[in-house]
């Protein structure tokens, strides 16, 4: 049960960090630095200053350069595979290689609660506000879209 209580954390963590990535940067992963909020659903119509814009760019780029890049993904990938495709299967290296991955995804979650604090310390109380709504119906769209999809599932 503990495995299963591990992989779960994991691959929410994995999905949320995606998730919350693609939200809060917006339009600037696409490569379109210049128009942060261009199309960003949570930020659009926060009516956002320019000070408050150029914080939240200085936070994003401060974040973009703790996070693991492609390289040091690939080289963690092929470390597990090496240990996979050995003749013998060596249980305690695997899990040293495990925990070393989970250790660095963990830095990785705080992280991003992190930046989304200091994102949200950048808002005023009325777009704090406006942001917490906006919130609150994702959440209820998400909740019927899985009552939904449940209902369907039900059904087959």
């Amino acid at each position: 049960m503990k495995k299963f209580n591990l992989l779960a954390l994991v691959l929410s963590s994995v999905l949320l960090t995606g998730v919350s990535t693609a939200v809060v940067a917006g339009d600037h992963q696409r490569g379109h630095g210049g128009h942060l909020f261009a199309d960003g659903k949570m930020f659009k119509g926060l009516d956002l200053t320019d000070a408050q814009k150029v914080q939240v760019e200085t936070l994003l780029k401060a974040h973009r350069e703790q996070m693991i890049n492609k390289t040091e993904r690939f080289a963690m990938h092929e470390e597990l595979q090496a240990a996979l495709n050995s003749d013998t299967f060596d249980e305690a290296g695997v899990r040293v290689i495990l925990e070393k991955q989970q250790a660095k995804k963990l830095e990785q979650e705080v992280a991003k609660l992190k930046l989304q604090h200091q994102l949200r310390a950048v808002l005023t109380p009325e777009q704090k506000a406006k942001l917490d709504e906006r919130k609150a119906k994702m959440r209820q769209r998400m909740q019927e879209h899985m009552t939904e999809k449940k209902a369907e599932s039900g059904s087959e």
